[in-house]
């Protein structure tokens, strides 16, 4: 955002080692069509482009395209409501990282907190026609894996592959594949309060939910 670099600009001047340390990067200088010198700068320096789409959330908010990753086409939504204009510039992505904050049946929370539920990602993902697509930035106060809804009257949204994030997750192309096949495993270690509840009836014992 235009604010942190004012704030940079007047913090070096307590702390002047970082002068010099980072590059402005204003994502409008991303949109579709412009060429600007960082997008000539990323290709020569990084070999990769990058684009950025407006999406709804905050100020200054900005989903990012990168072409030219190990995984090819990379595809992160941020922080946001769905899109259809980010779904059309990813189009075809490798993968697509896209936020899913809410459980399905929870859309009025995420509209009015201007996130995403985990169908709506489902759906970007098919609109986007994305390869593989990981769910991330889960509400904390969900102690499990969210269920994955998918509409059976669309062929993209059963086959596409889902895999979650997690804390200190990492995967390389190589291992993508394989994170996708790990829910299974990923729901017995992050049980959910009802699951805690049902193993603690059959040991006689009284859970507190409080």
């Amino acid at each position: 955002p235009p604010n942190m670099f004012a704030f940079l600009s007047e913090y070096q001047l307590t702390v002047p080692e970082i002068k010099g340390n980072y590059v402005e990067l204003d994502c409008r200088d991303l949109f579709p069509g412009q060429q600007s010198p960082l997008c000539t700068k990323l290709r020569e320096d990084l070999g990769i482009s990058c684009t950025t789409v407006q999406v709804t959330h905050c100020p200054y908010s900005y989903a990012v395209i990168v072409d030219g990753t190990a995984f090819g086409r990379l595809a992160y939504s941020g922080d946001c409501r769905p899109s259809s204009r980010f779904a059309s510039a990813g189009n075809g992505a490798d993968v697509l990282i896209h936020e899913a904050t809410f459980e399905d049946g929870m859309k009025e929370e995420a509209v009015l907190k201007k996130h995403s539920t985990v169908g709506e990602a489902i759906e970007i993902a098919c609109k986007m026609d994305a390869k593989t697509l990981i769910l991330t930035h889960f509400s904390q106060r969900y102690p499990k894996i969210p269920p994955v809804n998918r509409d059976e009257s669309d062929a993209k949204a059963m086959t596409v592959p889902i895999a979650f994030a997690f804390d200190f997750m990492r995967v390389t192309p190589s291992s993508l594949p394989l994170a996708t096949k790990l829910t299974p495993a990923l729901r017995l270690l992050y049980p959910g309060q009802e699951d805690d509840d049902k193993t603690a009836a059959k040991k006689g014992l009284t859970v507190d939910s409080k």
